[in-house]
């Protein structure tokens, strides 16, 4: 069976959310770095990163960032049309959304994160993440241009792209950023919490509200 190694609400939730919504069998193993224990050493082991997610695959095989697993996940499962595929432009047009939010969107919320540890100045802390904050604002008014008239990002179905956009827009919540001008995001945002597998994967992570 294979394994995926993931921490609550962190970018691996999204692959978490992947595995259910493709219906396939594995088993989840959380990590947690404030508390180490046998998992974080195993996870430690796989990847010398030391960061999640890390799938292990049914023949033993580690794969590790979370595009490469989505796109793994969704091809294990194609009745899940989770991708299109290969060769089609709807399934470019998803890994194009999906390198979106591991790159422009995903990488806007680090200096949020890590200001504290760039510098010791209070007031270069309140420089580094007043210019984050707008970076993801950009982003966020990106997301909700292009949301018009969608059910999900690239159209009616729900793809591995939402689930990787669904989690990094959630940590809006955690930096205090309010996504309520949003209005297409906003509705989106809602849409996407209300699928039975993002509500399973929420549960098991504790992050239900």
């Amino acid at each position: 069976m294979m394994k995926l190694f993931y921490s609550s609400g962190a970018c691996s939730s999204s692959c978490h959310i992947g595995m259910e919504e493709a219906g396939l069998s594995y088993q989840g193993i959380m990590v947690d770095w404030d508390n180490p224990d046998a998992n974080l050493a195993e996870l430690e082991r796989l990847n010398p990163l030391g960061v999640a997610p890390v799938l292990v695959s049914d023949q033993g095989k580690v794969l590790t960032q979370n595009t490469a697993i989505l796109e793994y996940i969704a091809d294990l499962k194609p009745s899940s049309h989770l991708l299109a595929e290969k060769g089609t432009w709807e399934r470019v047009e998803t890994m194009s959304w999906l390198s979106f939010a591991a790159s422009d969107f995903h990488k806007s919320f680090i200096p949020l994160f890590r200001a504290d540890a760039m510098t010791s100045s209070p007031a270069a802390r309140e420089d580094i993440k007043k210019f984050a904050i707008q970076d993801v604002k950009n982003n966020l008014a990106h997301l909700d241009r292009n949301l018009v008239g969608k059910d999900y990002i690239t159209g009616k179905n729900f793809t591995v792209a939402d689930a990787y956009i669904f989690v990094v827009t959630g940590w809006c919540k955690w930096m205090d950023i309010k996504i309520d001008e949003f209005k297409n995001l906003g509705a989106y945002m809602n849409r996407v919490y209300q699928r039975p597998a993002v509500q399973k994967v929420l549960k098991s992570e504790g992050l239900l509200d």
